[in-house]
């Protein structure tokens, strides 16, 4: 198994695609670097899901996948792939698909503060949250937050201000306390995708 911390590369876009991957922990998002430097959060893969698939017609990677929390994934060599194990990641890959269309639509629709909520509503179901004696959290940074809502880090920071001044979020380092995730779901007006 291969161990990578938040944040390390697991394999870059145009790095040869070698192995197939399958996430045993945590929590990996597959980004595209855009012309100008920033990054485009494509898709979340969560435990159980595949990625790397870019293998599996011996390519190389088109995007960049990066640790959002500490995480630990299987390479697979696709030569050895039974017809029932494609079978497996074919309907992992379409079931990966569909929550990459109800992504698109979270970007798409919505002033921001919703984008960010739906957001931070989500990430509150996978490997990014976490409970301690200030209540639940999520780990994401406010670039990682704008990267995730099609924005920027000071729109990001400005609105998760807003939040806090209003009660809905507090800050600690490194994490975001969802103080009233009630309101935070009324702000979202709907739900993103499920982390299943």
């Amino acid at each position: 198994m291969k161990k990578v911390r938040r944040k390390e590369v697991i394999y870059r876009a145009g790095d040869r695609a070698e192995a197939l991957y399958h996430l045993e922990r945590g929590l990996v998002r597959i980004v595209e670097i855009l012309p100008d430097g920033r990054q485009l959060t494509l898709r979340h893969v969560l435990p159980g899901d595949y990625f790397g698939e870019e293998a599996l017609s011996n390519t190389h990677h088109r995007y960049t996948a990066e640790a959002l929390t500490d995480a630990g994934a299987v390479g697979i060599d696709v030569a050895n792939l039974s017809a029932e194990d494609l079978r497996a990641v074919a309907s992992n890959l379409a079931t990966q698909m569909a929550q990459v269309q109800a992504y698109e639509t979270h970007l798409q629709w919505g002033e921001l503060r919703s984008r960010i909520c739906r957001y931070l509503i989500y990430l509150a179901k996978t490997a990014a949250c976490g409970q301690d004696e200030r209540g639940t959290y999520v780990t994401a940074s406010h670039e990682e937050i704008a990267d995730a809502t099609a924005s920027t880090r000071e729109s990001v920071s400005k609105l998760l201000s807003d939040l806090r001044r209003e009660g809905l979020l507090d800050t600690g380092y490194r994490k975001i306390y969802l103080m009233d995730q009630r309101s935070l779901k009324l702000e979202a007006d709907t739900p993103m995708l499920e982390a299943v």
